[in-house]
C-alpha cells in the first residue's frame, strides 16, 4: 500500500513540474527503496541511504524545460541555474508569474540603453553580417599609427586573451604586413582586428579614451568586431587554417566585454571554436608530434587553456553542457614563461620558471587548473544516467582542495604586510578566489538540503553554504574598493574595478546568493516549527554566522539594485532576493507548521524522517579533515552546536554534527508536491488496491498537463 502511495506521489510531483513524458517505469522502480526500508534499517544501512536512494533521486533531477506553444520553442534550464534553486518558493514563482510584462519593460529599457551592437544577436552567428572582398578588408584598416597605438594598447591591457598570441612574433608579422598588404592571409587580418576591438574596448572599460576616440570607443569597437567576423567568413572558417581557432576566441571574449547579460550566442560559438580546435588536433599534447616546433606547441598549449576556460564557463553561464571532458585530451597547461623567454627560432622551450614567479601566463595556468576541475565535478553532478556515490564527491572535493593550496600564493592570499599591489594582481586573485569558492558551491550544493536528514552531509552544507557567503563577501570587498577614490591599487584609478564589477557581479555569484538565501530560509521555517526535533537543524549557524550571512545577502541586494538599469540578470536577482529577504526577516505568515504540511526535500517528493542514529566516521575522513572552509572563512565557531546535540565530530572535521528533519524546499511551496492536497483522492481506504495504475501513467504520459502555466524560466519568452 505504501509503496503505490508512494509511487502516486512521484507521479504528480512530475506532472506538477510539467514532466509530461514521465518514465512510470523508473517511478515505480525507485519506489521501493524509499518506501520499504525501516528505522532499523536505516540504522544499519546509512551508506546505501546516502548512496542510493539520495544519489538516485540527486542524479535525475529533472530541471525546468519552458514551452511556448504560441512561439513554436522550447527552452532547458538545468539544476545548476540560480533560478531553478527558488523555483519552488511560491512567491518567487508568482514574482515570474505576475511580473511578466515588468521584466520584459525592463528588458527593454536595458538593451535600449545599449549600442546596437551590444543588444543584438552576434553578427557572426547571425548571417546578417554583408560580405567584404580580400581587398575591402585590407583597405578598412586604420592607418598604422592608429594600428600600432592599439596593439601596443591590447599587449598592455587587463585582458585574459593576450597570452595566446605572442607579442615580438605578431610584431614581425605586422611589420611584414605593412611591406606588403596583400600577402596577408585574410585570418590573420581577422586576428588583427580582433586585437583592435579589444583594444578600443579597453579604453572604454578604463575610462582613459584619448580625445580623438572620446565617447566613440565602443562604437568602433563595434566596427572591428564585424571586420573580424567578415574576415572569419571571407576566410572560410570551416576549413581552418593557422589562426582561425584564435581568431574566433578573440571574437567570443569582444563580445563577451559589451554584453551585461548572459548570452546563449556566446556559448554557441565557443562550441563552434572548440569543435575546430579539436579538428586541429589542439587537444592532444604538442609532445606527441615532432612536426610542430617548441614555439606552436607551447602556443596551441595558451589557446587550448583559454578555450577550456571559455568552454566550462558559458556553458556554466547557460546551464547547459560543456564540449570540452577530461579523458578526451592530453594538452598540458602552459608552461610559466615570459613571451621573451622562447620565438619561433627555439629548438628546445626553457623549463618554467617557478611557480610563484608572476608572468603574464601565471593566472592563466591558475584558472585552467580550476575550471578543469569545474568541468569534471560538473560531469559527475549533472549525470542522469544513475546516481553518483557521496564519495566520488568528496574524493572531488579532496582534489579540488589540493589543486587550490598547489596554486601561487599571491593568488590565493592577500599579503599581510599592508602592501599595495596592482588591479592586475588584485583582480586575478579575486578572480581565482571567487572561481574555488564557486565550484564548492556547486560540487556540494545537491546535499545542502539533505543535511537537515542526515548528519552524514552536514560537511557538505556547511562547505557550500559558507563558500557562497564569502564569495558574496569577496564581491563586496570588491564593490567598496572600487568607490573608493583614495585606493592606490592602480595608476588609472578605481574605473578598472568597476567595470570588473559590472561584467561579474550578476553572472557569477547569483548561484551563491540564492543558495544562502534559501539556507537560511529553510531555518526560518525550522524555528517555528512545533517539531523539536525540526527546530534543531536551525541551530547548525551561530548567531554570529547566521547574522554575517544575513548581512552579506542585504549588501548583495544593494549592490544589485544599483546595477538594475544596466542588467537583465541584476534586476531578475535583485527582486527576487528581495522576496527572499522579505520571507527570511517576516517568514511567519508564510510558515506552515510540520502537523498542516510534510516538510520535504527538493531531491525527494516523499515526506522525510528524522535520522536518529549516531554517525558514523565515513570510510571518507581523510578527505574531510582538510578544513571544509576556504581561508578567510566563518571557521572559528565552525564545531559550535555539536555538543548541545549529542554527537561528536569525526576526528579532525572541523563542522558541526547535529540531526537535520527533513527540510528542503518551503512548506508552503511543496503542499501541492505530496497527497496532502488531494484530501477526496484518498478517501477511500481500498483505493491503493482498486486503482489501475498503468491506465493512469498511461495518461499522464499522453496528456497535456499546462506546461506554459508552470514556472516561467524566461520571462516574456
Amino acid at each position: 500500500m505504501q509503496n503505490r502511495i508512494t509511487r502516486l506521489e512521484d507521479l504528480i510531483l512530475a506532472l506538477m513540474r510539467g514532466d509530461s513524458n514521465t518514465d512510470g517505469s523508473s517511478a515505480g522502480a525507485a519506489t521501493p527503496v524509499a518506501g520499504t526500508a525501516t528505522p532499523d534499517d536505516k540504522a544499519t544501512t546509512q551508506g546505501q541511504d546516502g548512496n542510493a536512494r539520495l544519489g538516485g533521486n540527486l542524479a535525475n533531477s529533472l530541471g525546468y524545460l519552458n514551452i511556448d506553444p504560441n512561439q513554436g520553442n522550447s527552452k532547458y534550464i538545468s539544476q545548476e541555474h540560480w533560478q531553478t534553486m527558488l523555483s519552488e518558493v511560491s512567491e518567487v514563482k508568482a514574482y515570474f508569474a505576475n511580473h511578466e510584462r515588468e521584466l520584459e519593460t525592463g528588458h527593454e529599457r536595458v538593451s535600449m540603453s545599449k549600442p546596437a551592437s551590444s543588444r543584438e544577436g552576434l553578427n557572426f552567428l547571425l548571417g546578417a553580417v554583408p560580405p567584404a572582398t580580400e581587398v575591402e578588408l585590407r583597405a578598412q584598416l586604420p592607418p598604422m599609427s592608429t594600428v600600432l597605438a592599439l596593439c601596443s594598447r591590447y599587449f598592455n591591457s587587463l585582458d585574459n586573451p593576450i597570452i595566446i598570441v605572442h607579442p615580438p612574433t605578431f610584431n614581425q608579422q605586422l611589420q611584414r604586413h605593412w611591406e606588403d598588404p596583400s600577402k596577408t592571409p585574410i585570418m590573420w587580418l581577422g586576428l588583427l582586428y580582433s586585437i583592435l576591438c579589444l583594444a578600443m574596448l579597453s579604453y572604454h572599460k578604463i575610462g582613459d579614451e584619448p580625445s580623438e576616440w572620446e565617447g566613440q570607443t565602443l562604437k568602433l569597437a563595434g566596427e572591428y568586431r564585424l571586420r573580424t567576423v567578415q574576415c572569419l567568413v571571407t576566410a572560410d572558417y570551416t576549413k581552418p587554417v593557422e589562426n582561425t581557432v584564435e581568431t574566433m576566441l578573440l571574437y567570443v571574449f569582444g563580445e563577451f566585454s559589451a554584453r551585461p547579460d548572459i548570452d546563449l550566442g556566446l556559448w554557441l560559438v565557443v562550441s563552434l571554436a572548440t569543435k575546430l580546435a579539436f579538428h586541429m588536433g589542439y587537444h592532444r599534447d604538442a609532445k606527441w608530434f615532432p612536426s610542430l616546433t617548441p614555439f606552436q606547441g607551447e602556443m596551441r598549449r595558451r589557446t587550448w587553456a583559454l578555450l577550456r576556460i571559455a568552454d566550462v564557463m558559458f556553458s556554466h553561464q547557460v546551464s547547459l553542457p560543456n564540449t570540452i571532458h577530461s579523458h578526451q585530451c592530453d594538452t598540458h597547461v602552459p608552461t610559466n614563461l615570459y613571451d621573451g623567454d622562447f620565438d619561433p627560432g627555439t629548438q628546445i622551450l626553457p623549463p618554467s620558471r617557478p611557480n610563484n614567479e608572476l608572468t603574464p601566463t601565471a593566472y592563466m595556468i591558475a584558472k585552467v587548473q580550476l575550471c578543469k576541475e569545474m568541468s569534471d565535478i560538473l560531469q559527475v553532478t549533472n549525470r542522469v544516467d544513475g546516481p553518483v556515490p557521496y564519495e566520488e564527491i568528496m574524493r572531488l572535493d579532496t582534489r579540488l582542495r589540493k589543486v587550490y593550496q598547489e596554486l601561487p600564493a599571491h593568488l590565493r592570499v592577500v599579503p599581510d604586510d599592508g602592501r599595495h599591489e596592482s588591479i592586475t594582481v588584485t583582480m586575478a586573485r579575486f578572480s581565482i578566489n571567487a572561481l574555488y569558492l564557486k565550484i564548492i558551491c556547486l560540487l556540494h550544493r545537491k546535499y545542502v538540503p539533505r543535511a537537515r536528514q542526515n548528519p552524514q552531509y552536514a560537511y557538505s552544507r556547511r562547505s557550500a553554504v559558507t563558500a557562497a557567503s564569502e564569495t558574496l563577501r569577496s564581491l563586496i570587498t570588491l564593490h567598496d574598493e572600487s568607490k573608493d577614490t583614495s585606493t592606490s591599487t592602480s595608476t588609472r584609478g578605481s574605473r578598472p574595478l568597476e567595470w570588473f564589477l559590472k561584467l561579474m557581479a550578476t553572472k557569477e555569484f547569483l548561484v551563491c546568493a540564492m543558495l544562502v538565501a534559501l539556507d537560511l530560509h529553510y531555518d526560518c521555517i525550522a524555528e517555528r516549527s512545533i517539531d523539536e526535533r525540526i527546530q534543531a537543524t536551525a541551530q547548525f549557524w551561530t548567531v554570529k554566522q547566521r547574522a554575517e550571512l544575513l548581512s552579506n545577502l542585504k549588501t548583495i541586494h544593494g549592490i544589485w539594485e544599483g546595477l538594475a538599469g544596466g542588467s537583465t540578470e541584476a534586476l531578475q536577482a535583485s527582486n527576487v532576493l528581495d522576496i527572499m529577504l522579505q520571507k527570511i526577516n517576516s517568514p511567519a505568515a508564510a510558515v506552515r507548521t510540520t502537523q498542516e504540511t510534510p516538510i520535504t526535500s527538493s531531491s525527494h517528493p516523499h515526506p522525510l524522517k528524522i535520522n536518529t542514529f549516531p554517525i558514523e566516521q565515513p570510510e571518507h575522513t581523510s578527505a574531510m579533515m582538510l578544513d571544509p572552509l576556504a581561508p578567510g572563512m566563518m571557521a572559528s565557531t565552525a564545531a559550535a552546536g555539536s555538543a548541545a546535540q549529542g554527537f561528536s565530530a569525526p576526528l579532525n572535521m572541523d563542522f558541526s554534527s547535529i540531526p537535520y528533519g527533513g527540510l528542503g524546499d518551503a512548506g508552503e511551496a511543496r503542499a501541492s508536491g505530496s497527497l496532502s492536497g488531494f484530501p477526496s483522492l484518498m478517501a477511500g481506504s481500498d483505493f491503493a488496491e482498486d486503482f489501475d495504475w498503468n491506465a493512469f501513467e498511461t495518461f499522464t504520459q499522453g496528456g497535456n498537463w499546462g506546461g506554459g502555466d508552470m514556472f516561467q524560466m524566461f520571462p516574456g519568452s
